[in-house]
């Protein structure tokens, strides 16, 4: 019996094919940075390699001690939405740190400017 059916086999192939287009096509508009698309193409073609060589989930779900490779699969599939979910998360802590950041030295230039307004005798809004 075969490890996946060949309309499973099809269907995520024809699936992580149309994937890994969107996610490049994201990156040529310009909407994802390579930096945050690295981890979707990289898992995405080790999916893709285990979908077209079939043997290789087996050989994969006899070394993680899965009985039965879909099981395999459906681990693995949990592991990258995680590896991915992970991604984003730091992706996201790091703006925020840099957007407080820039949002301090604004308050800090603010200051300053309404500061040399002051000295020069002229108000907020820049009249004498």
């Amino acid at each position: 019996m075969p490890v996946l059916s060949l309309k499973l086999q099809l269907f995520a192939a024809i699936t992580l094919l149309a994937m890994l287009a969107w996610v490049l096509w994201q990156v040529r508009a310009r909407r994802l940075n390579l930096r945050d698309s690295l981890l979707w193409v990289l898992l995405t073609g080790a999916a893709l390699g285990l979908v077209l060589f079939p043997a290789s989930l087996r050989l994969l779900a006899s070394a993680v001690g899965a009985e039965v490779p879909s099981n395999a699969l459906f681990a693995l599939g949990f592991v990258y939405v995680l590896l991915n979910l992970l991604s984003g998360t730091v992706a996201t802590s790091g703006n925020a740190e840099r957007l407080r950041r820039v949002a301090q030295e604004c308050a800090l230039l603010r200051a300053e400017v309404a500061e040399l307004r002051a000295g020069q005798g002229r108000g907020p809004a820049g009249q004498v």
